[in-house]
């Protein structure tokens, strides 16, 4: 094929692309409408991307690896999860209603993503959804293979992250491995009388002491109780390979130690 011909090419497959927000897509329609000149349609889109983004997600081209250029998304056999949905998976922990105020914990879970699109879309989401952005992650690399949960309380309307973290989509608690905090039961209250944990799968019950002398002990539960509000006790939250429990201080006392004490054999 001559200069000549491949110019011809090129203007005619050029005058038929549509300019828009998304060129590849606009390339791509040019193409299905001139499939007998496809491949010319995506080498001439690859070079038109390239002079305005700097950029060509070449997976999306036919033969656009050709074995010497690494895709920008990864190719994969299986679906890719959603990840860019603006909502995370939630679930409700517990919630309650003291001297006529109403308090909530639930648990927000992100899915891993596969790859650093994905963390991008994933982060920004995370911004617009709560204005939540997880602390051990600088870069969206590093979300890259992880699931991320936020755990909030809201008393009266107010919330707040009380836990949240990032680990390995396959990590999970074992035996009795505890992940906890103590809060008050508002923002402002000092009694650290709220206690919040991540556990295993195989944790049956989880004692919670405190300074009075008395404990709570904690079951696997589900859904709410006769009065409309959700018991506290051991529960899954979509999307997390652990359990989580939520359990309250009677007023005048407070947190002063949190265990499992039965394991499913």
């Amino acid at each position: 094929m001559t200069h000549r011909d491949i110019a011809l090419l090129l203007a005619d497959a050029a005058d038929g692309v549509e300019v828009g927000i998304a060129p590849t897509q606009a390339v791509v329609r040019g193409g299905r409408r001139r499939r007998a000149r496809r491949w010319a349609v995506a080498a001439a889109a690859a070079l038109a991307i390239v002079g305005t983004t700097g950029t060509v997600a070449l997976a999306g081209l036919p033969g656009g690896d050709g074995g010497k250029a690494e895709p920008a998304v990864t190719r994969s056999s299986a679906p890719l999860p959603d990840v860019f949905q603006d909502k995370p998976h939630r679930t409700e922990l517990a919630s309650g209603t003291e001297d006529g105020k109403d308090w909530e914990v639930f648990v927000d879970v992100w899915d891993a993503p596969r790859d650093k699109a994905q963390a991008e879309a994933q982060l920004t989401a995370m911004a617009e959804y709560k204005g939540e952005w997880p602390a051990s992650v600088r870069t969206a690399a590093d979300l890259v293979g992880k699931r991320t949960y936020f755990v909030q309380r809201d008393y009266e309307g107010d919330a707040s992250v009380v836990i949240e973290n990032s680990l390995p989509a396959r990590a999970a608690s074992v035996s009795t491995d505890m992940g906890m905090t103590a809060q008050g039961l508002s923002p402002q209250a000092k009694p650290l009388r709220l206690v919040v944990g991540q556990i295993a799968t195989t944790a049956l019950e989880v004692t919670c002491d405190w300074k009075d002398g008395t404990s709570t002990v904690l079951h696997r539960v589900s859904g709410p109780e006769a009065d409309g509000g959700l018991k506290q006790g051991i529960r899954s939250a979509e999307g997390s390979p652990d359990r989580w429990f939520v359990c309250l201080a009677p007023k005048g006392t407070a947190y002063k130690d949190a265990r499992v004490t039965g394991l499913d054999q």
